[in-house]
């Protein structure tokens, strides 16, 4: 197995992500229109200083209505942009809009700057000195505002492409914790229903309180990853409410290194897994019945591996059960390729689940 040694960037967390993604293609329309405008400048202004043989200042004042005239060109690009992106089946149509804006763009912005152009150089401001300097412009600079335009428009779809598949992944991972938390909460709440039924009620109210941990961590949509020492405090009240039920059959036992307790996981990666080893391990044998819990690093990686002392899995290659079909979903989409999720029966007898992911750390 080759080593996992992909670090992940952990993403900022916002308590209103319309707003937060309003905010990230603002900046990012920001981003494109001035740094295409300053780059456009900075072009000429070379070309300017090369031409001319001028001072740098004078190259600059020369061409300082061009990056002018550009910001506002530059947002009305990124507008069509977002207008025309080159979608299957209008594909052809945004060709021919953008070959159009691509030419107006450009004769917009140099017919802007043919006066200041003649101005600045104390050239008598004639129909015919303005019609020879944009004509000369034209020659000159109209390739520059034709590659800077079809850069704004890349960038813009590029920034724009990647931003729909994070919001895509996620989508996908919200999905994905939608379809586990009714699971989870139904097995619970039935539970405690048995155990109220039975007119126990210290065990319900311990239960009921055990549970409410786990919901705001369950439903929490806000945080993807949390770490590893965190998890284990959820897996804790997980098997205290499934203790309650088992009573001296249930046996969980935990061995964790000290150097993984900061690692992030995935939020709840553990209890799936465990109820599987509880439900069909467990609950599937006569007498007491074991859950061990182990996470160590390895060459970069994070592995965590639950084994039970059940039956194990009955039948090789079956299925996807919902809790590690949800699992391997979720490590798919938080880590691509960059994951290893394995399980079946051991040899001894039992089940074992084995999960791999890139060890990191939320930065300080």
């Amino acid at each position: 197995m080759s080593p996992l040694s992909a670090v992940l960037r952990s993403r900022p967390m916002h308590d209103d992500p319309v707003a937060a993604e309003r905010q990230r293609q603002f900046a990012n329309t920001l981003f494109i229109v001035a740094g295409f405008s300053a780059a456009r400048g900075l072009m000429e202004a070379a070309w300017t200083y090369a031409a001319r043989q001028v001072p740098w200042h004078e190259a600059l004042l020369w061409t300082l209505p061009s990056w002018l005239f550009l910001l506002p060109l530059a947002s009305a690009t990124v507008a069509l942009a977002g207008r025309f992106s080159f979608e299957r089946g209008n594909r052809a149509r945004s060709v021919i809009v953008h070959a159009l804006a691509c030419a107006t763009f450009g004769i917009v912005h140099l017919g802007a700057i043919t006066p200041f152009r003649v101005l600045i150089a104390n050239e008598p401001m004639t129909s015919e000195r303005l019609s020879h300097a944009f004509f000369v412009a034209i020659r000159l600079l109209l390739y520059l505002d034709v590659l800077t335009y079809w850069a704004i428009v890349g960038m813009y779809l590029a920034l724009h492409y990647s931003n729909l598949r994070t919001s895509l992944a996620e989508a996908r991972l919200a999905a994905l914790r939608a379809q586990l938390n009714p699971h989870f909460l139904f097995n619970t709440l039935n539970a405690i229903s048995t155990m109220a039924l039975k007119g126990d009620q210290p065990a319900v109210t311990e239960t009921i309180g055990r549970l409410s941990g786990l919901l705001r961590a369950a439903l929490d949509e806000h945080t993807e990853e949390i770490a590893l020492t965190r998890e284990m405090e959820f897996l804790d009240d997980y098997v205290a409410i499934q203790r309650i039920r088992f009573a001296d059959r249930l046996c969980v036992e935990k061995h964790i290194a000290d150097d993984t307790l900061d690692g992030l996981v995935p939020t709840m990666i553990l209890q799936p897994i465990v109820e599987n080893a509880i439900k069909h391990g467990v609950n599937a044998q006569r007498g007491r019945g074991h859950v061990d819990v182990s996470a160590v690093r390895n060459n970069g990686s994070l592995v965590i591996e639950v084994r039970d002392t059940g039956p194990g899995f009955r039948t090789a290659g079956a299925p996807d059960g919902i809790g590690l079909a949800n699992t391997r979903a979720r490590l798919e989409q938080l880590y691509g390729s960059r994951y290893l999720f394995e399980y079946g029966s051991r040899p001894e007898g039992g089940a074992s689940v084995r999960i791999s992911i890139p060890f990191h750390e939320r930065p300080a």
